[in-house]
C-alpha cells in the first residue's frame, strides 16, 4: 500500500539552536494535520467523502467542468486529407453513439476529485456454446441456459449440458464473437479504489492491476447468468486461479494530476482536494458547529413559572412558599394539552403565572461570515474564483479574469483532449477507420465582444472571407447559405400558392356580376331562369347534358382528346353559343373538365385553344387557366415525392 509523506511528521521537530525552553507550538502541527490521510487508499476515500458530502465544493467543481467541456472537433492527421464522409462518421460516433460529453464530464470530475482516471475502450461480444460431440451444433448462450432439455449446469468453470441432437451430456465449447459495429463500443471508467499500480522508480513506467471485487468473484463462481453472459473469459480464468487481472500495456489510459517530485506518489496523481485538505477541514469544522447552533439555539426554550404576589414583601411574596407546586405543574400541563387540541379555548388558572423564553439567538451566534470566508478561501485554493462561483463577476473584469482562469486549468483541457485522442486511436484500430486528430473546440466564453464586432466589420468590408467572419460567432458560412436558399424557396412557393388561391377566390366573388352583365336583355329569356344562385350561360355546346349538365367527351378520339385545326377546333366545339341557365358549381366543374382535356394537348396548341376560349367567354377561360395552374402544381409535388422515394427510399409516392 502506497504511503504519502505530505504530513507534518515529515518535518524535523527538533528545537533549533538559540531557542529558549519557552517556545510557541509548531504552527504547522495543527488540528487538521491529525486527520491527514497517510496512505493513498485513505486519501482516495477521504477526498471522495469531502466532495460528495460538501454541496458547495461539488457544485464549484461541476461548474469548472461544465465551463471547459465543449463540442468535439475532428481534424485530419498532419500531412493527410480527411474526407467529409469520414469526418461525419467520427462526429456521429462521438455525439450520437458514445455521448462523449457525458463521459468527458464524468472523467473530468474524477480527475479533479481523485487526481486519477483509468479508462479503457471495450468491445462487447456475444457468447455461443458449441457441442463437442462432433455434430457441430451451436446455440446462443441465453437459449442454452434457458432450454430445459439441455439441463445447463455451471461446474468447475465449465458449461455442462445435453446435446439436442445426439442426446449425450458433455462439456460444451465456448465461442465468443466480438461485435464489428461501432455502435457497440463502450468506454469503461474504472474504480480507482480497485486499481493497483506497479511503479518503477527509475523509468516511471507503470503497469495496472485490477483487484477484482469479492462480490463480483462470488457472482461468477456461483454462475450468475447475467454476469456469465458478459464476463470476458480472461476474467473467469483469473478468478478460477484466485488472482487479479493485469491490464495489457497501452490498453488503459491513466490521467493523473501532477505532483511535486519530492512526494513518493508511486505512480498516482495527487488530487488538489488533498493538497487543500486543511481548508476543507476548517470549513467542515465551521459547518459542524453551525449545525449545533441550529439545533440548540433557533427554537427558544419556553418556561412558565408562578408569579410573585403583588403588594407583598419578604418571604410572603415568594410563590414557592405559598403554593402547592405539584398542583401548579399538573394544572399548567393540563392547560397546555387542552390548548393543542383547541387553540381557541379559554384557560383559567387559580394563580398567576409568568412566561419566559430562553435562547433563540441563533442568528447572533451562527458563524455565517466565517463560513462565507472559509468557502471563499477553499474555492480560491482549488482554482475556482469566488466571483465566478457566485455569478458576481463584473463585465469589465470578466475577460481578463476568465483568461487567467482558463490558463490555471489548462492541464484539465490537456487531459480531456488526451482522452478524446485515445478513444479515436482505439476506434480507428478496432474498426479499421482512417486515423484522425480529435480535440475539444476552444472555449469561447471569454471572447471579447469588441473583437467579434471588429471581425464582422472586416467581413462586411470585404477584407476577410465570410467563413472567417461567421466563424467568430460559431456559425458556418456554407450551412447558413444553404439555409437561406431553402427559406427563400419555401417563401416563393408559399407566396405563389397564396396568390393563386386569392385569384381563384376573387374570380368566384366576381363571377355573379360578370354573368349578370353577359345575360340577354330579353325579359322572356329570364322568365325560365331558375332561382337560388343560378346564372344564365351560353347554350348549344355539343354533348351537353339536359338541364345544363357537364358536356360529354368528344367522340372519335380516345380518352376524350379533342381534334385540332381550323375546321374542328377545340374551342369551337367546346364553347357554348346560346343562353342556358347554369349554376356557379356547374360552371366551375365545366372549367375543371376542360382544363383536364387541355392538359393532354401540346403546349402550343393548349395556348391557342385557351386564347380562342377567352375570346368567346373570358370568365370560363380565367377559371380554366386557374385550374391548369393547380394541376401543374399538384403534378410537380407528385413528381418530387416519386423522385425522393425512388432515389432515397423516403416516404410514399402519391
Amino acid at each position: 500500500m502506497s504511503s504519502l509523506n505530505c504530513g507534518p511528521s515529515g518535518f524535523d521537530s527538533a528545537p533549533l539552536q538559540g531557542r529558549t525552553q519557552e517556545q510557541f507550538p509548531d504552527p504547522f502541527f495543527d488540528y487538521a494535520s491529525l486527520a491527514m490521510p497517510r496512505t493513498i487508499r485513505e486519501a482516495l476515500r477521504l477526498i471522495e467523502f469531502i466532495v460528495t458530502s460538501n454541496g458547495p465544493y461539488r457544485e464549484a467543481l461541476q461548474r469548472v467542468v461544465s465551463y471547459f467541456v465543449t463540442d468535439v472537433e475532428v481534424l485530419a492527421v498532419p500531412g493527410d486529407r480527411l474526407g467529409e464522409a469520414e469526418k461525419e462518421k467520427y462526429e456521429s460516433f462521438f455525439s450520437d453513439v458514445l455521448d462523449i460529453r457525458r463521459h468527458l464530464i464524468a472523467a473530468a470530475l474524477d480527475y479533479i476529485t481523485y487526481g486519477n482516471v483509468f479508462l479503457t475502450v471495450t468491445v462487447p461480444f456475444k457468447r455461443y456454446l458449441r457441442a463437442t460431440c462432433g455434430c457441430g451444433y451451436e446455440i446462443p448462450f441465453k437459449e442454452f441456459v434457458n432450454n430445459k432439455d439441455i439441463n445447463f449446469e455451471w461446474s468447475n468453470y465449465e458449461f455442462h449440458g445435453r446435446c439436442l441432437r445426439c442426446k449425450k451430456r458433455f462439456v460444451w465449447e465456448r465461442v465468443d464473437r466480438r461485435s464489428r459495429s461501432s455502435e457497440d463500443l463502450k468506454l469503461k471508467k474504472w474504480n480507482p479504489h480497485e486499481i493497483d499500480i506497479d511503479y518503477d522508480l527509475r523509468t516511471e513506467d507503470c503497469q495496472y492491476i485490477w483487484r477484482i471485487p469479492e462480490d463480483y468473484r462470488m457472482q461468477l463462481r456461483r454462475g450468475d447468468l447475467f454476469q456469465l453472459e458478459r464476463a470476458d473469459w480472461e476474467i473467469l480464468d483469473v478468478i478460477k486461479h484466485n488472482q487479479d487481472m493485469l491490464f495489457e500495456p497501452e490498453s488503459v489510459l491513466h490521467l493523473k494530476e501532477p505532483s511535486l517530485s519530492g512526494i513518493r506518489h508511486r505512480g498516482w496523481g495527487m488530487s488538489r482536494v488533498l493538497t487543500n485538505f486543511r481548508h476543507a477541514w476548517y470549513y467542515a469544522v465551521l459547518h459542524r458547529y453551525n449545525e449545533a447552533i441550529a439545533l440548540d439555539y433557533i427554537i427558544p426554550f419556553r418556561v412558565l413559572t408562578p408569579a410573585a404576589k403583588a403588594g407583598q414583601t419578604g418571604e410572603s411574596m415568594d410563590p414557592v412558599l405559598s403554593l402547592n407546586l405539584g398542583d401548579f405543574k399538573a394544572q399548567v400541563e393540563r392547560m397546555l394539552r387542552l390548548r393543542r387540541s383547541d387553540p381557541t379555548r379559554w384557560n383559567i388558572l387559580p394563580f398567576p403565572v409568568q412566561y419566559q423564553a430562553i435562547g433563540g439567538d441563533a442568528s447572533a451566534l451562527a458563524p455565517k461570515d466565517l463560513l462565507e470566508y472559509a468557502l471563499k478561501v477553499l474555492l480560491d485554493a482549488i482554482g475556482v474564483p469566488y466571483e465566478l462561483y457566485t455569478a458576481t463577476l463584473s463585465a469589465q473584469a470578466a475577460p481578463a479574469a476568465l483568461r487567467l482562469f482558463e490558463a490555471n486549468w489548462s492541464h484539465l483541457i490537456h487531459a480531456l483532449n488526451s482522452t478524446l485522442q485515445y478513444i479515436a486511436d482505439k476506434v480507428a484500430a478496432m474498426m479499421s477507420w482512417e486515423p484522425v486528430v480529435v480535440r475539444m473546440k476552444r472555449v469561447t466564453h471569454a471572447d471579447d465582444l469588441n473583437k467579434q464586432m471588429a471581425v464582422l466589420q472586416l467581413m462586411m468590408g470585404g477584407q476577410i472571407s465570410k467563413s472567417t467572419g461567421l466563424s467568430a460567432l460559431n456559425l458556418d458560412f456554407l450551412n447558413e447559405e444553404r439555409t437561406k436558399l431553402t427559406e427563400e424557396k419555401m417563401v416563393a412557393e408559399e407566396t405563389a400558392k397564396m396568390q393563386e388561391e386569392m385569384e381563384l377566390q376573387q374570380i368566384q366573388q366576381d363571377l355573379p356580376n360578370v354573368m349578370a352583365q353577359q345575360a340577354p336583355a330579353d325579359p322572356n329569356a329570364q322568365q325560365g331562369a331558375p332561382q337560388g344562385g343560378q346564372m344564365p350561360m351560353m347554350q348549344g355546346m355539343p354533348g351537353a347534358m339536359p338541364g345544363g349538365g357537364m358536356p360529354a367527351p368528344a367522340a372519335g378520339l380516345p380518352g376524350g382528346q379533342m381534334p385540332t385545326g381550323a375546321a374542328g377546333s377545340f374551342a369551337a366545339n367546346a364553347i357554348p353559343s346560346g343562353n342556358v341557365p347554369v349554376t356557379l358549381q356547374e360552371l366551375t366543374g365545366q372549367a375543371a373538365q376542360l382544363a383536364q382535356q387541355l392538359m393532354s394537348l401540346p403546349e402550343g396548341i393548349r395556348a391557342s385553344e385557351l386564347s380562342r376560349i377567352r375570346k368567346q367567354n373570358d370568365t370560363l377561360a380565367t377559371l380554366i387557366a386557374a385550374e391548369i395552374k393547380r394541376l401543374r402544381r399538384d403534378a410537380e409535388l407528385r413528381g418530387r415525392e416519386q423522385v425522393i422515394a425512388q432515389e432515397y427510399g423516403g416516404g410514399q409516392t402519391v
